[in-house]
């Protein structure tokens, strides 16, 4: 995974997670989509997800984790995250 298709995936976090985030945290986040701090982003998404033991499917936690991995963060909110299905 290069750089611009770590900015992708990244960016689009935000959008995807909306619904499942509270607005503190959406803010939060997507100020730091548009500082290009996609490694924080992701971290505090998963975070986020994992403190509320908010369901997410096996793809997002994939998703999330192939971003860290990729980036070199951290992943330890992945192994809690509240995998349904």
């Amino acid at each position: 995974m290069d750089e611009h298709e770590i900015a992708r995936r990244a960016s689009a976090l935000p959008d995807r997670f909306a619904d499942r985030i509270s607005p503190q945290t959406l803010e939060i986040i997507e100020l730091m989509d548009g500082g290009g701090e996609y490694g924080l982003l992701t971290i505090e998404v998963a975070a986020s997800l994992a403190a509320h033991n908010t369901p997410v499917t096996a793809a997002e936690r994939d998703e999330l984790l192939a971003l860290l991995e990729a980036m070199e963060m951290p992943t330890d909110p992945i192994e809690k995250l509240n995998v349904q299905g």
